[in-house]
């Protein structure tokens, strides 16, 4: 049984080094199409996403390495997201004041809060499709942290878009993910379901646990953390749908 496993997990790898077209026939083949890939340290995953990046989506979680499928080759989710990323940067630039950094889904976080302390070689590092981290968090970081190819941090605000690949299941456990790192507001837009979806997740103190509130085909949203930040859903919907 070991032996088998063990032929499974070799395949894994051999495909991650593999053709395109090949990661892409397999990760396709799953469902939910992922791989994962067990003890990869802080070295091995900078390594990986540097000749990688360019069309896989990848997440560390306490030390594991979850491949999913590349959504720019997707022109619908680049375009959606490219939407989402200039309207938020509109708001940036508008309220420089406020904000200590933006991010892409080219970047990614170091979620300590999510680690174990005691395997501190096990990171979490996610990458949301648009984040923002407000200034007096980012000022809280010390100067080696803020120079970290992925920030110690928690954005204060993000945004998910749902791919036609992405699983659902697995976005909302993401999602639950960002606010129990110390994501003050998260949001999901999902335009596969119809009428399309929007879910606003927080932290509830009452309860000690994640929340979130639903929204269908809603002509826009209004961000709770990002002062006056209204999210044009029009905007987005007609380079998704």
């Amino acid at each position: 049984m070991a032996t088998v496993q063990k032929q499974k997990e070799q395949k894994k790898l051999s495909l991650v080094k593999g053709s395109d077209s090949e990661i892409l026939d397999f990760l396709m083949s799953l469902d939910p199409p992922r791989i994962i890939i067990p003890d990869c340290n802080p070295e091995q995953f900078e390594k990986f996403i540097s000749v990688n990046s360019r069309f896989l989506q990848v997440s560390l979680i306490k030390g594991q390495l979850e491949i999913m499928p590349p959504l720019p080759v997707h022109y619908e989710s680049t375009s959606g997201e490219f939407q989402i990323m200039l309207q938020v940067g509109r708001w940036c630039d508008d309220n420089e004041n406020l904000v200590g950094l933006p991010g892409s889904s080219q970047s990614g976080f170091r979620l300590r809060s999510l680690e174990d302390p005691n395997y501190p070689n096990k990171r979490t590092i996610l990458s949301p499709d648009c984040a923002v981290v407000l200034k007096d968090r980012w000022n809280s970081l010390t100067d080696e942290d803020r120079r970290e190819s992925f920030p110690p941090i928690a954005p204060n605000f993000i945004v998910e878009l749902r791919s036609k690949y992405d699983s659902a299941r697995l976005l909302h456990e993401k999602m639950e993910q960002w606010v129990n790192a110390g994501v003050d507001e998260a949001i999901s837009l999902d335009f596969n379901k119809v009428p399309s979806e929007v879910r606003i997740y927080s932290f509830n103190p009452d309860t000690n646990a994640v929340v979130y509130r639903e929204e269908k085909d809603p002509v826009e949203v209004r961000s709770q953390v990002l002062e006056g930040f209204v999210l044009n859903m029009q905007q987005v919907r007609k380079y998704v749908e």
